[in-house]
């Protein structure tokens, strides 16, 4: 099971325009709910990168909900690249699952 992510738990972010960005800590979460004093993330809330606009968390636990969102954890997806830390102590449903690349069409015969 992956670990929760918290305010400050880093993400890294695969934006390129117009220069290539640095991702950061996650910078916004739950004001209520609280893992090892630092604010639970979630779907919805955002995570600093140096590029032209913070990334927004796109991926989490569906069957966790944390005020209403899922619950976002080490591995899951921002809008520009993934959360990279967690607290390994508190952990949140199943590993996330890798994106899969589109199969390829079949061959008419």
């Amino acid at each position: 099971m992956p670990a929760a992510a918290r305010v400050g738990d880093r993400h890294i972010c695969r934006g390129t325009h117009p220069a290539p960005h640095r991702g950061g800590p996650v910078s916004s979460g739950c004001t209520t709910v609280l893992f090892a004093e630092s604010l639970a993330a979630r779907v919805g809330d955002t995570a600093d990168c140096t590029g032209p606009r913070d990334d927004v968390i796109v991926e989490g636990c569906p069957t966790v909900l944390i005020a209403g969102k899922p619950a976002a954890r080490r591995g899951d997806r921002t809008d520009g690249g993934k959360i990279v830390e967690g607290l390994r102590t508190v952990r949140i449903g199943r590993e996330p699952r890798p994106a899969r690349s589109p199969s390829p069409p079949e061959k008419a015969r």
